[in-house]
């Protein structure tokens, strides 16, 4: 059982739709990355390390190293800003927890940015915290202060460039500053025109994009169930377990208290570095929320790295109690993390890899003469698994001009996929979602 788990998991599983995606854009040339990302909605940057990284160790389903590197990562600031901001036993706590939050595990091993955004956003959190808080007496700054925003301003600038959604992180920051500092004005104005400058070469590709968007895009409307999916995903997993449910709420109930027992234990009142943590879960929440009443953008999955600071809240209210009250509880949370992580890890879902493994090993494999047909939402998996040894053909029907179709109008381009019906005479293998395949013919 051992042996099986390890040699088929959810490292080595081939490829789902989004994941097929990402290799499918970062096999391209630069300007053709550049091209794809701008027609559908996402920045470039981490395509273009997918690029680099598929250039040394080729393409495959390996590209995920590059999330889990990610992963690794993001624990080292996260220690040292819980250290900072609480102190050094909430800093131990809260690294264990988010090493083990299922959210944060399971994208460890996708090939999509959500690892990384995680990772600058935590990294940019506390570059801002110690650019703020290193000149309390709004002095001339010091070189030291100086460094840490000019790394904030390069993180922030690559964050924007990851995914959009770092906008949100940024404002997290400057409504912090804004309502409770107030201090280092002409650093902060500096910033944050350097971020904007930064993004002038994408700013007409943006603009395309936003007007894309507003005409057909695949995220639904928000509901009175999208909230609570999205915290209940976030603090307990994104896999169905008989737990997740509870779970969730005992994460929210901590974070509940939380404000009561900090508020308590600091003499009645709340200091400056809590008010920075709920800023940087609440704010990324609420813009979006507030913007999908107009067009819905809000999506649980561009959030994963709100669990840092839901967890970060939640241990430092329990902290100020006792410590052996924090490590019973802060243990019963890893015992269902764990569990969850162990189904993330041991699950093997069937993909298009094997689908089409089965069809090539079949009487009548796909070929020239049986040529290979399929859809839009599976043109991905399945010319990735194909590898060239059938044509590959794509129904026109469900085509939109939206989410996915810049890809495929490129791969058409370059004469590798062809958009067409299947004759009615002919011979050929039909693979969907699923993954389902039928062979079609005699």
């Amino acid at each position: 059982m051992v042996e099986d788990i390890l040699l088929n998991n959810y490292i080595t599983r081939g490829f789902w739709g989004d994941e097929a995606w990402t290799a499918m854009i970062s096999r391209l040339s630069i300007p053709e990355i550049l091209q794809v990302t701008g027609q559908d909605f996402h920045p470039p940057l981490y395509y273009l390390l997918v690029y680099g990284f598929m250039q040394i160790f080729g393409e495959n389903e390996w590209i995920r190293l590059l999330s889990t590197v990610f992963f690794i990562l993001t624990l080292i600031p996260v220690y040292y800003l819980a250290k900072k901001l609480i102190n050094k036993t909430a800093a131990w706590v809260s690294t264990v927890l988010v090493a083990f939050s299922p959210i944060l595990f399971i994208y460890a091993f996708e090939a999509r940015s959500y690892a990384l955004l995680t990772l600058i956003s935590v990294l940019t959190t506390l570059f801002f915290w110690q650019a703020v808080s290193l000149n309390p007496k709004n002095k001339k700054p010091k070189a030291k202060n100086i460094k840490f925003w000019i790394v904030y301003a390069l993180l922030a600038s690559l964050g924007i460039y990851t995914h959009y959604y770092m906008w949100f992180i940024l404002a997290s920051h400057g409504v912090y500053w804004l309502l409770v500092d107030r201090r280092q004005f002409k650093q902060v104005f500096l910033v944050y025109l350097f971020v904007l400058l930064a993004q002038l070469p994408w700013v007409p590709t943006l603009f395309s994009q936003v007007q894309t968007v507003a005409g057909d895009y695949w995220i639904g409307a928000i509901n009175e169930r999208t909230h609570a999916e999205y915290f209940m995903r976030v603090s307990a997993g994104d896999v169905a377990t008989s737990w997740q449910a509870s779970v969730a709420k005992a994460v929210f109930g901590a974070i509940l208290v939380s404000p009561l027992l900090v508020w308590w234990k600091n003499k009645r009142r709340i200091p400056r570095e809590y008010l920075f943590v709920w800023s940087w879960l609440i704010v990324p929440v609420l813009l979006p929320s507030l913007l999908s009443f107009y067009k819905p953008v809000f999506f649980y999955r561009y959030l994963v790295f709100t669990s840092v600071p839901i967890l970060m809240i939640a241990v430092w209210g329990i902290v100020l109690l006792k410590k052996e009250l924090l490590y019973v509880l802060a243990t019963l949370l890893l015992v269902f993390y764990l569990k969850t992580d162990y189904l993330i890890f041991s699950n093997a879902p069937r993909s298009m890899r094997e689908e089409l493994g089965e069809a090539f090993s079949s009487e009548t494999p796909p070929g020239e003469t049986v040529p290979v047909f399929t859809y839009l939402p599976s043109f991905a998996e399945v010319y990735f698994y194909t590898k060239q040894q059938a044509p590959v053909k794509v129904v026109p029907l469900g085509l939109v001009q939206f989410s996915g179709k810049s890809l495929l109008d490129k791969y058409e381009e370059k004469g590798l996929v062809e958009i067409v019906e299947p004759d009615s005479d002919q011979s050929y293998w039909e693979f969907s979602q699923g993954p389902i395949s039928k062979f079609h013919g005699d």
